[in-house]
């Protein structure tokens, strides 16, 4: 879901028609467009404006129910809550949210948006609207997966953790003995996506948000690449790769306390907002027998004694064992603390450190509780590098 916003004669409308030619069959919904069709009245005013909202947000609703793969929308939206209606959408639909911001494209001042609008707004018109302006810094940023690609993951965790049935061990702490249970235990995360950059304190969210080499790289294409994965009785994890231009995206904050920098996230706060538990739901795993359509995961042979990088990782939370909301943080630090504990003192995970069961998986067992299976075949897989937003 593309959320096009920035003030009045900024190009929102061309913004839109470069993103409508790369994606012709996508949903396009605009409230301006309300005043171009026969059923309404050319005349602006409050109650038209209100209308011609309410026609946009139908659109986007009706667009997201219908399951469309491309979901544009275009509106001034300079304040958090005239987009929220759309962030809610996202995370019912479990759409992937871009933010097209076209306010940082040139020099914005009140005297240049006069002499680029074509709806002859005045000078304090668009001063007024300018001062409006919110920022809406993601809860996290990530590298997103799309739904097709998601389901092939899952089938690919899903071999591995029945491949674990080979361990007597897995067996016993786990409390299973048969293939068939294994996908009944863990429930299927139904967002995924590689962790980048958190923090509890907005404001240092919100810092890392509009720092040059994340609005740089922010909406662009990556591929990212899964070595294995990391299993607890309480969760299962993919351990990515972080490479050199993605290491540069990486961020943690650094306060434990957490400072709200608008009225939204204070509303998030009290639970009044429902988008994290929308993101954080899972559905069964889907134990089928051959693997799903893939939209772009190609997967790569090891090379010979090959081995993996604990320093350089980060993870996707594919399935959970309890309907809780993810602590991001305490898992990334508890999956960091995991990897380094199983590595040498060059921070390397050695090939040989892997045990080969009968059935030619290779695991290392980093605790009693505690697994690390490394895959078969390393999967590529293209993401978006964008935010959770709530």
């Amino acid at each position: 879901m593309f959320l096009i916003r920035g003030p009045p004669g900024t190009g929102k409308a061309t913004l839109s028609e470069m993103i409508n030619e790369k994606y012709p069959k996508a949903a396009f919904c605009c409230a301006d467009d309300y005043f171009k069709n026969s059923f309404a009245s050319p005349t602006r005013s409050k109650n038209s404006l209100k209308l011609s909202h309410d026609y946009c947000q139908n659109k986007a609703k009706t667009a997201c129910a219908n399951d469309s793969r491309i979901v544009i929308v275009q509106n001034t939206h300079m304040r958090k809550w005239e987009v929220q209606y759309y962030l809610n959408l996202a995370a019912c639909y479990n759409y992937t949210v871009i933010m097209a911001i076209t306010l940082y494209r040139f020099d914005v001042t009140p005297k240049t948006l006069v002499a680029n609008n074509t709806d002859g707004l005045d000078y304090s018109y668009l001063r007024k609207r300018l001062n409006q302006w919110e920022d809406i810094p993601p809860t996290v940023t990530g590298w997103f997966l799309c739904p097709k690609d998601a389901s092939y993951l899952q089938y690919l965790a899903l071999n591995s953790l029945k491949a674990l049935i080979g361990d007597g061990m897995f067996c016993r702490v786990f409390d299973m003995y048969d293939t068939d249970e294994v996908a009944n235990y863990f429930k299927a995360r139904r967002l995924q996506f590689c962790l980048a950059g958190y923090a509890t304190d907005s404001l240092e969210m919100k810092e890392y948000y509009l720092s040059n080499i994340v609005q740089y790289l922010y909406g662009k294409c990556f591929t990212i690449q899964i070595l294995g994965y990391h299993i607890t009785l309480s969760g299962v994890s993919a351990i990515v790769h972080v490479n050199d231009i993605m290491e540069l995206l990486m961020y943690e904050g650094k306060n434990n306390f957490s400072r709200s920098c608008d009225f939204s996230n204070f509303m998030n706060a009290l639970g009044i907002n429902d988008n994290p538990s929308e993101h954080g739901k899972t559905m069964a795993f889907k134990d089928e027998s051959e693997p799903p359509e893939t939209s772009t995961a190609i997967l790569e042979e090891w090379k010979e004694n090959e081995d993996i990088s604990a320093s350089k990782c980060s993870f996707i939370h594919l399935a959970q064992r309890s309907d809780d909301i993810c602590d991001v943080g305490k898992l990334k630090k508890a999956i960091q603390l995991s990897l380094l504990e199983a590595a040498d003192d060059k921070s390397q995970i050695p090939d040989a450190s892997f045990i080969e069961l009968d059935n030619g998986s290779k695991i290392c067992r980093i605790k009693q509780n505690e697994w690390l299976v490394k895959a078969p075949m390393k999967v590529n897989i293209k993401t978006t590098f964008t935010g959770l937003y709530v």
